[in-house]
């Protein structure tokens, strides 16, 4: 028996907002980690982008790399919240 078609896309929507915050918290891990393992790296980064594109001297003090690793644990806990949860409210089945 066929289901009508306003079933079939409530079933293909579902399936969107489920990757959606997968791969939002994905990146927000990937991106955590990378504050945590090499946070120097990106605030060199940071330092060189802010001189061409904005033309503008960036100089991080010394507990820079301290705040940098403190957002990537709060990148990693929020990625591995939305993870778990399938969104930032957890689901209600």
């Amino acid at each position: 028996m066929k289901q009508p078609p306003s079933e079939t896309r409530e079933e293909s929507s579902s399936d969107t907002d489920s990757t959606g915050p997968r791969l939002v918290g994905a990146l927000f891990v990937l991106t955590g980690l990378a504050h945590l393992v090499v946070p120097t790296l990106l605030l060199d980064l940071a330092s060189r982008s802010y001189e061409t594109i904005l033309n503008v001297e960036f100089t991080p003090d010394s507990g820079a790399s301290t705040r940098v690793r403190a957002l990537g644990v709060g990148l990693v806990a929020a990625g591995a919240h939305l993870l778990y949860y399938d969104g930032v409210l957890p689901k209600k089945d």
